[in-house]
């Protein structure tokens, strides 16, 4: 059998795959062209794009998080993709579009890459359509962290560069393609963090491996091409990646609770670090799509016409489910059932049937000796690819694979890594690579050949070999899983009593997603026949020759069917109008909207006090909606949690001093202490919590348990929960709620009036002496006291516990962590400190008349996240005291000249105001050589690009061709 020699594509044909990549994301997606829509997106929806804090290009020089918590540092905005795409096309487009960008990029990515590896246009098309379409980065891109996807471009665009240089034959060339691999890893670094950290060792695994197989010298040095090799790529990858290296252990590994690398933290943090792996059972999900479900409330927010289709969807699975609930399942279920989540998935885990498929018969074809469809070194990289896969599955069920996990959890910083899951895209890369593979072997050996087309039935009477046995065992296989298909209707009573045990009670529920699962095994089975038949048509020589052309339409058919299929639940969009009430905003959320930066407000039912059934509606309305949509899109902060996955250890240690404390009762059953309510009292006077909303009755319990001296809470307004203008009829959406007042209403607005001011002044301020911290034992402290105490020290340890004492008056006096040099001049004789404001915007001061600063000019006066001017009046040296969570990167300004910020209240900001009215200035800034850094590595990374465009090889002479 001839082959055909593969042809430089003309220009029109390289368009080709980029506008097809396009239509196919369009097609997907065309629900984002239309006004008033967006993507949904969980970690960065619009609400969380139109906050102040995200706000560029001021991020750029730092981002501190105001409306979460106490305030959080969140680093620097980096030049990459998802930062460029978001100051672009702003908060609403870039809600629209990030996914469909993302997920381009990472085709092209690959298409690029299966190019460069001289693959056939066939296998480099489908290959990046592959990439873009499996799941486990399309449902990754839907659910809002499409960076990832642009990590996986970028290491495709690497391993593509690399590969390239196989066929180039000038040196200068291909130490450019070496150098921009290493600045794409670099990029990959950027978008994805940690996860792009996992991503280039394996691509680095790839480069070296290719230098010692692929290459006519001794081993030893081809060893040492690889390493040097690698050496070059780490180093341009460093040179780019520096600033979000830093950031990325400063906000998550320093001073983070669990992060610390002692063989007792490690075990401690075990749970925590493997919360999110893959059971084992649901490694089937990998090529049945919907086998577990989707997103816990598929079909909500899907396409209307296809809602019904996919009734049932809902994820039942265990991924994210609290390992401590797991281990009562395996118990019996002896005691009481343990708190945590249930389950938690965002992303699919579907590679596709035809994907993997095709990724199977390019493994088995490597094993082939005699007519292999792959040279001896195409034949050792699929073995690598191969033998990727398998690890990255392995490692990627983490707590349910202790034995390899456990080993790497134990390398420096791997505990850090939250997520085993993630492995899984390692496993999506590998995958996608040995589909081009196989892709490339299909064509070349059976597509692209002189050859007339063959009849099925005359090839089947004379093909022996390989051949043969691969289609004796595809038919099989497609037998075995039509069985299976049997079996498991056969089982849905058993599946139905088991969801039934995992948070599926209601018996019509339970077997709606019984059903559904049932179903997805007969769409496996559909998609499975069709692949193996379409794959041996091809091995059969029915597409072979003219028909060519038509065998890869096929092919790109199936390929987009299937993915497309199993992709539709995940493509989800909103009506971003009526979701953040523009133009409609209800009064109870417009009143807290009113000069939020004086403030914060809470959740009224503090935790591990459970809400009411009878209240649960609002409950539901707040954690989901209100604080993770509404308050970020009118910058509200809130003192509740948004997202923190990785809690600082300051922070941890001043809400365990004051939260609700837990004991057991003389039957040994867990209880509230009832003594600690008055801690949750000192949290929000701490914090300027002054507003709460929850059920309208817990008026009595704030007055009485945690304010019973005095009784400083009130309702400002009742309301009830109901539809939104427009809304004719409830499809138990949150998002078609809204609160109306109501003097009758469920629910309440409380105002505390004991929370202290966002700014105070304080003539009276008091540090731990040293006879104190001396003679301090940690003798009879409790479990609890002794962890706080070894994670802050005897001093941290003292100043948390005279901010819980009942004695201790926050309104009088603040606790300093060291004393001021300056000393106590007024030792509290005055108690009038005067007064402190946020100075007004645009301000007669002459030093801020020519500032401009759009957040200032929008709040109407000098505050922004991360850059704020206070007034303050004292009437005698004072501690001017900011509740701000203090972090080492915010810098003050007394008059224009630096002072120093001082611990106020443990974790809280200080700074030392002399007598007389002066302007303070709070700006947080983090570090800008590593960002400066960073885009000279990316503006290095565009030359290079263009000089490798314009430095063309020089054409060979007829002698030397």
């Amino acid at each position: 059998m001839k082959v055909t020699k593969p042809t430089r594509p003309a220009i029109s044909s390289r368009l080709f795959a980029p506008l097809l990549l396009l239509i196919v994301l369009a097609i997907l997606f065309w629900r984002s062209f239309l006004p008033g829509y967006v993507h949904f997106s969980n970690d960065g929806p619009l609400g969380m794009q139109m906050a102040d804090w995200l706000h560029l290009p001021s991020g750029f020089k730092g981002m501190w998080y105001d409306l979460n918590s106490i305030g959080a540092n969140s680093g620097q905005a980096s030049p990459d993709f998802i930062s460029i795409v978001r100051w672009i096309l702003g908060p609403v487009g870039y809600s629209k579009f990030l996914a469909p960008i993302s997920l381009w990029i990472l085709g092209l990515s690959a298409w690029f890459c299966f190019r460069q590896m001289r693959f056939t246009s066939i296998a480099a098309i489908l290959g990046g359509i592959a990439a873009m379409l499996v799941s486990t980065s399309f449902s990754d891109a839907c659910w809002g962290v499409a960076s990832h996807e642009i990590a996986i471009g970028m290491d495709f665009c690497a391993l593509g560069l690399f590969a390239g240089n196989s066929f180039e034959p000038s040196a200068l060339r291909r130490w450019l393609r070496l150098a921009l691999a290493g600045a794409a890893i670099g990029m990959n670094v950027i978008e994805a963090a940690d996860i792009g950290a996992i991503l280039s060792v394996f691509v680095a695994l790839f480069i070296f491996f290719k230098s010692v197989t692929e290459e006519d010298s001794s081993v030893p040095l081809r060893a040492g091409r690889g390493v040097l090799r690698v050496a070059v790529v780490a180093i341009f990858a460093g040179f780019i990646a520096l600033q979000t290296v830093l950031n990325l252990v400063g906000t998550g590994i320093q001073g983070v609770s669990g992060m610390g690398q002692d063989a007792e933290s490690k075990a401690r943090n075990w749970d925590y670090a493997t919360q999110w792996s893959l059971p084992k059972k649901e490694t089937l999900g990998l090529i049945v799509p919907g086998l577990f479900g989707y997103r816990l409330d598929t079909p909500k927010d899907m396409m209307p016409a296809l809602q019904d289709a996919y009734q049932g969807g809902n994820y039942w699975g265990g991924i994210g489910r609290a390992p401590a609930i797991d281990r009562y399942f395996d118990s019996g279920e002896k005691g009481t059932p343990p708190p945590g989540i249930m389950r938690f998935s965002g992303t699919g885990e579907y590679v596709g049937i035809f994907v993997m498929l095709v990724a199977i018969w390019a493994i088995a074809q490597s094993f082939r000796r005699p007519n292999s469809a792959f040279s001896p070194p195409q034949r050792k990289f699929i073995w690598l690819c191969a033998a990727v896969l398998i690890f990255s599955l392995l490692m990627s069920w983490g707590r349910f694979f202790p034995a390899l996990y456990g080993a790497f959890y134990q390398l420096p910083y791997a505990s850090t890594i939250r997520n085993p899951a993630k492995f899984l895209i390692v496993f999506a890369f590998a995958t996608v690579l040995l589909f081009g593979y196989g892709i490339h072997g299909l064509s070349k050996q059976y597509l692209q050949t002189d050859g007339v087309p063959s009849e099925f039935g005359k090839w089947w009477s004379r093909v022996r070999g390989f051949d043969r046995k691969w289609t004796i065992f595809s038919a099989l296989a497609v037998i075995i899983s039509l069985l299976a298909w049997f079996v498991y209707i056969s089982l849905e009573p058993k599946l139905i009593a088991y969801l039934k045990t995992v948070g599926f009670s209601e018996e019509g529920f339970a077997k709606e997603i019984a059903s559904f699962s049932a179903g997805q095994i007969g769409w496996f089975v559909l998609f499975f026949a069709l692949s193996v038949g379409l794959v041996v048509l091809v091995i059969a020589g029915v597409f072979a020759g003219k028909r060519a052309r038509l065998g890869g339409i096929l092919l790109g058919a199936l390929l987009i069917a299937d993915l497309g299929r199993a992709n539709l639940p995940w493509i989800v969009h909103w009506d971003y109008k009526q979701k953040y009430e523009v133009g409609s905003l209800n009064p109870i959320v417009k009143f807290l909207a009113q000069k939020p930066y004086e403030y914060r407000v809470a959740y009224g039912v503090p935790a591990p006090l459970t809400t009411p059934s009878d209240f649960n509606l609002f409950s539901q309305l707040w954690g989901i909606e209100w604080l993770q949509q509404i308050f970020p899109y009118y910058n509200i902060p809130t003192l509740d949690k948004i997202q923190m996955p990785r809690e600082p250890v300051d922070l941890e240690a001043f809400e365990n001093t004051l939260r609700l404390g837990i004991k057991a009762d003389e039957n040994g059953r867990l209880m509230i202490d009832q003594s600690t309510f008055p801690r949750v009292n000192r949290f929000w006077e701490l914090t300027s919590t002054r507003y709460l909303l929850g059920p309208a009755p817990y008026l009595d319990l704030y007055n009485s348990e945690l304010d019973p001296q005095k009784h400083r809470y009130h309702i400002v307004q009742r309301f009830s929960v109901t539809l939104k203008p427009g809304v004719e009829q409830f499809h138990q959406r949150l998002e078609e709620l809204t609160a109306v007042p109501n003097d009758n209403g469920e629910y309440a607005l409380f105002e505390f009036t004991g929370a202290l001011p966002r700014a105070k002044l304080y003539t009276d301020w008091e540090t731990n002496s040293a006879a104190d911290l001396k003679d301090f034992s940690t003798n009879g402290l409790s479990a609890d006291d002794l962890y706080i105490y070894n994670e802050t020290g005897p001093n941290g340890f003292l100043t948390l516990k005279k901010l819980a004492s009942p004695s201790f008056d926050p309104h009088k006096t603040v606790l300093l962590d060291q004393p001021l040099p300056e000393g106590n001049p007024s030792a509290s004789t005055n108690e009038n400190s005067g007064s402190v404001d946020f100075m007004a915007y645009p301000s007669a001061d002459p030093k801020l008349k020519d500032q401009k600063n759009d957040i200032w000019k929008k709040n109407g006066v000098c505050y922004a996240p991360t850059d704020m001017i206070l007034a303050a009046n004292a009437v005698t040296p004072s501690v001017l005291l900011l509740n701000d969570k203090y972090d080492p990167n915010w810098k003050a300004y007394l008059d224009g000249k630096q002072v120093p910020i001082f611990r106020a209240n443990f974790i809280m900001r200080g700074v030392f105001v002399p007598a007389g009215q002066h302007t303070v200035e709070f700006k947080f800034e983090l570090p800008l050589r590593p960002l400066y850094i960073s885009t000279a590595g990316v503006a290095l990374a565009i030359l290079l690009i263009v000089v490798l465009i314009f430095l063309r090889n020089k054409p060979q002479s007829p002698a030397q061709k």
